[in-house]
């Protein structure tokens, strides 16, 4: 009788083991299909990095000129601003990764920021625009075209506030040019998420059979010793 059940678990490991290999088999045209997608959206998601960064760069020379406009008595801190960095943020899942064969795909959400190190990686990107739960890049004070304080002069001020005024405007238009080409990444990307998807339903198929696997061995070692 023992022999008999021990035979049929043997059976059972060697059609799961041809299972496992035939999908094995499979897995790289899962993989050419995703690194296609990525390959698209690489270059677009370096330059929404640098249209970011560009902006920031913008805010940070806002910061620096205001805070010189303020040190010599232009504007107030009555109505006066944290400045914050403008932030695109990379969301994944445990389905992005190519090694994951878990029980939870949907779940290890992480919200890092878009760069170099994780383009085309990752379910959706999110454009936020004076992003407060990042660090603060200093003050915008309030009325800075007027002078409250000496040394400064009307015309100083004003002039300040001109400066402020132009890099102002550069940011509105950079931050124009973001919406859409991250509207198009996350099209993109909702495609190669339905085919980690699809990857990731392969590789809990090969893991569920792999531990059946080992479950009837333990079976059929204990049965050969009982």
């Amino acid at each position: 009788m023992s022999e008999k059940l021990v035979k049929k678990l043997n059976d059972r490991i060697s059609s799961n083991k041809t299972a496992v290999g035939f999908i094995e088999a499979e897995m790289p045209k899962y993989e050419e299909t995703i690194g296609e997608f990525i390959e698209i959206t690489i270059p677009i998601e370096n330059k929404i990095i640098s249209i970011a960064s560009s902006i920031n760069s913008l805010q940070q020379q806002i910061v620096s000129i205001a805070t010189s406009a303020y040190n010599v008595g232009c504007g107030t801190t009555t109505g006066a601003s944290t400045v914050y960095p403008d932030t695109v943020k990379n969301h994944s899942e445990n389905v992005n990764s190519p090694s994951y064969d878990g029980f939870d795909p949907f779940g290890g959400q992480t919200t890092p920021l878009l760069s170099s190190s994780n383009v085309g990686f990752g379910t959706f990107l999110v454009f936020t625009q004076n992003d407060s739960s990042q660090a603060g890049l200093g003050t915008l004070y309030g009325t800075i075209e007027s002078c409250f304080r000496i040394p400064c002069t009307g015309s100083i001020c004003d002039d300040y506030n001109s400066q402020i005024t132009s890099l102002q405007s550069q940011i509105v238009t950079l931050r124009g040019q973001l919406p859409s080409e991250i509207t198009k990444m996350n099209s993109v990307r909702t495609e190669k998420k339905n085919a980690e998807i699809e990857r990731y339903g392969q590789k809990r198929g090969i893991a569920s059979l792999k531990q059946r696997n080992s479950e009837m061995q333990s079976a059929i070692n204990t049965i050969s010793n009982i």
